[in-house]
């Protein structure tokens, strides 16, 4: 009894949400009859997973992300991660320590998420760019592994975009989010993302870039932050590279880390007008 006590007090402490914050994503859609495949990796250093207690250096392989476009108004997308191999550095006290893998490194599949994007208003044509953007997260990471939640998201945004000195990106939108401590529980959040982007040569942009979620917490479940610094270069007109240094700087959540991907648009199929 005075075990449990003592885990539901530092519990709150210590513990985050085991998912990633979202993505700043922009409302702009593929050109129609295209289709965008993204390929990276990245790194975190002494990242706290809560429903193991498990804290230590995440590398993240094959951070993969698809898009495809057959008209001007719909967008269809998922991602998600091949591989998350944690080297343990800490276990802390945590509800799942009993079932997680005592393997050191640990490692599994990332969640995927399924989305679609609706194209509302063009900025072109009207001034600002809208979209809207829905979107599920499958419980792919298993919890034995240390790494996941087992437990289905269920998110939906409201994509902003203007130019003026530079291109301003907003998001904004909900998410309810499972509990994996309590059954039948959820907990609905309040998202949101801005990024500012400014080109710093014939092909290269400065990206900024800061997102986070509140509302209502559980012990595995918390309010997260973070900031995104780093460079989008376009080599061809059909790929990119991304660099970005990210700092999370929730009570719960001090990693940083890195994230670097390469971006390939092509054409899929013809569209006729």
């Amino acid at each position: 009894m005075k075990r449990t006590l003592l885990l539901l007090c530092i519990l709150p402490a210590i513990l985050f949400s085991q998912q990633h914050l979202l993505a700043v994503e922009s409302p702009t859609l593929l050109e129609p009859g295209h289709a965008q495949i993204e390929l990276g990796a990245a790194h975190f250093r002494q990242q706290p997973f809560p429903l193991s207690g498990l804290e230590g250096n995440l590398w993240k392989f094959g951070n993969l992300r698809f898009g495809i476009s057959l008209s001007g108004y719909v967008e269809l997308q998922a991602d998600g991660t091949l591989l998350n191999l944690l080297d343990i550095t800490n276990r802390h006290p945590a509800v799942n320590s009993g079932i997680t893998t005592t393997n050191n490194p640990t490692a599994d599949i990332g969640d995927f998420s399924l989305w679609t994007k609706f194209s509302v208003l063009n900025e072109y044509s009207t001034g600002i760019g809208f979209s809207v953007r829905f979107g599920i997260q499958l419980p792919n990471t298993s919890n034995e592994s240390g790494l996941g939640i087992d437990e289905m998201n269920f998110f939906s945004s409201l994509l902003f975009q203007k130019h003026f000195v530079g291109m301003w990106t907003i998001n904004a939108g909900l998410g309810v989010l499972g509990d994996p401590t309590l059954v039948s529980s959820q907990h609905d959040i309040f998202m949101y993302g801005i990024e500012y982007s400014i080109p710093v040569g014939e092909a290269t942009y400065l990206r900024a870039q800061s997102s986070g979620r509140r509302g209502h917490s559980g012990i595995a479940v918390q309010h997260l932050s973070n900031a995104k610094l780093g460079l989008e270069t376009n080599i061809t007109d059909d790929l990119s590279i991304k660099l970005f240094g990210i700092k999370n700087f929730s009570l719960s959540d001090n990693a940083e880390g890195f994230e670097l991907s390469a971006a390939y648009t092509f054409h899929v199929v013809e569209i006729k007008k």
